[in-house]
Formats: C-alpha cells, structure tokens, sequence
C-alpha cells in the first residue's frame, strides 16, 4: 500500500486514492436517487437503468470500511481496545447522523414537506428506532424518515461486532472470515425463503439491509487490509483485471436474477479490487485535492442528501424542458446545494465531534507485547465512516 506522509486535516499518514474512492462512492449513490426520485420527467429506461447501478455505492463504501478499520489490527499481535473502540466509533458518526436525523425528522412530520419526502408522516415509533440505530431489524420502518440512513444502522452494528471479527481473524484467518461471512449471508437468504410469513411477521429474515447479508462485504475490507499490511497485495496487472471482471459480473448480476445476496458479494469483490488498485500508483495518479476534499466530506455529504434531492425536484418538476437538460442542470444544481449543506455538516458536527473521540480514546489498538499502544496512522485522513444507497 502507498502510504503518503505528511500533514494531512487530520495529521498523521494518507493513502491516496481512497478518500477519492470514499467520495465517488457518495456521488454515485446521489446519481441513483436523481434518477430514482425525480420521476416527473420522462427518463428513458436505459437511461434510468444506468442510473441506478449508483446505488452500488453503498457496497463498496462497506469494503472501504472494513479496510480502514482492520488496517491498524492488521499486523501481528495487535488486539482492539474494545471499550476505546466503541467510544471513538460513537463519538465519530453519532453526533453528525443524530444532527442530520433531527433534520429529516422535521421534514417528515411537518405536513408541509412531508408529503415531498416520505410516503406518510413518520411517528414517534419511527423517530425512536432511527435514533438507536435498529432500523435495519425493523425493515418496515426503513423509508419512514430518511430511507439513506438505513446504512447508519448497519454501520453501527458492524462497530459492535468488530472486535468479534478481529478473534476470529487472529484464530483461524481471514479466509476463514471471509467464507464464514459468505456462509452466513447464504444461510441469511435461505431463510428468507424457506421460512413462512407467519414465522416472520417483520420480514426480517432474508432482508438483504440486515447485517448477515452485509457482513461478507465488510469481510472482504478486512481481508484487503490484510493483504496490504502483510506486502501480499497482488500487482497492478492481476488486480486490473480482477477489478474489471468483478465490475463486469456485478452488473450482469445486477440486471439479471441473481439473488440479492449473491448480488451483495459480487460488488463486494468489485469493492474489494477496486481498493487494492488503488494501493500502488493508480491511486496517487487518480487522487486530486478536490476529489480528496470532497470525500472528507462524503459521510456529511451522505447524510443530508436524500432531502435535498427530494426537495429539490419540487421546483423543477415545474421547469418546461426536454429531461436531460433537467437532468444534467438540475442534478448539476442539487449536488452543488448537498454539498454545501454537508460541509457546513462536517465543519461544524462531524469534524469536532471526531476529533472529540480521538482526544478521549487516544488507545484504541493494544498489542500483546505493550499494555498499550497508541493508534497508528489511519490509513486515510480521516477514520472510515459509511456512504450508502437508498
């Protein structure tokens, strides 16, 4: 992995490219949601098609995840300090989802925009399982305030089985990790079809937001990690290849009837390649300043763009003009107005409240050889926070 030194917004060491990775994961997810929410012009089905595979943003923001976390675990005998960990993940995403769920909150109960943003006013119900976290568990209550943050939820949970995830690593390996993950989400999906509706009122089992269709996906981030910090990392050429492949199959799969959880692991690998592309100089080539910058800011940019986009299309669905240049305009105009908003997120929520979590938990990673011992460099200039689709 190229690891750039240097100052940074954060300090420490930097790997170029995947901030830039993080940030095209973002904005693809908002391509999708243009595509999929502003109906009132008459987008061609081809057209909306292509649109749509941005929701596979979310997939690989998930492989980005387990990278950046596993990274620091990744060399021998390091261990998570597992109360640490949970208090700087808290203090690292909660304070920015919890400011930006009060805004969507607003808008789904104030009857004025509610009827722009959510199918029904949301309830107090819905209010409290967003504010937890569980709203994957209750996937009725998915698109109630903001049908973005569903991959809060996910995230969360994935924090709290991560030091989990790191004894199995350390036991048995990452192969195994990634098999079990791969069994567990296959195990997940038979039970949504095998099990009749009258065992599973919620329609839980089989949900492919739930985290035993996701783990895998995160699985394979740790399994980069892995690869990278032991110097096992394939070269340019293979991973090349192996990144268009995975893409390919990905979007077959994805226009085919593949079942969504086979779905998940094939843009799990494309994730996957796609990172390890960039641990050599496809990464300092493809990173800019502003593509940096912008995915610093993509988990603020996340959180607060599913409104914009959906209010957004109030005005415009009033514009007389042939759809792409709606489109293009309008889309042009709304992302320019999402991320603004979620940089006013970051500078004032999520950057301080980070930085909060870091002054607090100075020790999140341990190793058998010290009682303690200070967190390494991340492997971005941030710590991983999730982007995800619909």
């Amino acid at each position: 992995m190229t690891v750039e030194n240097g100052p940074s917004r954060a300090g420490g060491s930097r790997v170029l490219g995947i901030d830039t990775l993080r940030g095209l994961s973002a904005a693809a997810v908002f391509v999708c949601h243009v595509g999929g929410y502003w109906t009132f012009f008459d987008l061609p089905s081809p057209a909306a098609n292509v649109l749509s595979f941005g929701a596979h943003g979310v997939d690989v923001f998930i492989v980005i995840s387990g990278f950046c976390l596993a990274l620091p675990f990744a060399a021998p005998g390091r261990r998570v300090a597992t109360g640490a960990f949970y208090g700087r993940r808290a203090w690292r995403i909660l304070p920015a989802y919890w400011v930006a769920l009060a805004v969507a909150t607003v808008l789904a109960v104030v009857p004025a925009t509610a009827r722009h943003v959510v199918a029904e006013p949301a309830t107090a119900g819905d209010v409290v399982v967003h504010v937890v976290g569980m709203q994957t568990w209750l996937p009725s209550t998915l698109g109630t305030i903001n049908g973005s943050l569903w991959s809060i939820s996910l995230e969360i949970q994935l924090y709290l089985v991560f030091p989990l995830l790191v004894l199995v690593w350390r036991r048995f390996g990452v192969g195994v990790l990634v098999a079990g993950s791969a069994l567990l989400a296959a195990v997940w999906w038979l039970l949504g079809i095998v099990v009749p509706a009258s065992g599973d009122p919620a329609g839980l089992l089989g949900e492919n937001h739930a985290l035993p269709a996701r783990l895998v996906q995160f699985a394979l981030g740790v399994a980069c990690a892995d690869m990278v910090r032991r110097g096992r990392a394939p070269g340019a050429a293979p991973v090349g290849v192996a990144w268009v492949v995975s893409g390919v199959a990905a979007a077959l799969g994805y226009t085919s009837d593949l079942t969504a959880n086979l779905d998940l692991v094939l843009w799990g690998l494309f994730g996957a390649s796609s990172i390890l592309l960039l641990a050599g100089p496809v990464g300092r080539r493809a990173a800019t300043k502003a593509t940096e910058e912008f995915g610093l800011r993509s988990f603020s940019f996340y959180l607060l763009h599913q409104p914009v986009v959906l209010l957004s299309g109030v005005p415009l669905a009033a514009v007389s003009a042939p759809w792409p240049v709606t489109l293009v305009g309008g889309g042009l105009l709304c992302f320019a107005l999402a991320t603004g908003a979620g940089a006013v997120l970051y500078r004032f929520v999520e950057r301080p409240s980070h930085l909060v979590g870091k002054r607090r938990y100075p020790v999140v990673v341990r190793s058998a050889s010290t009682p303690a011992e200070a967190h390494p460099a991340s492997p971005t200039s941030v710590e991983p926070v999730p982007a995800s689709s619909d």
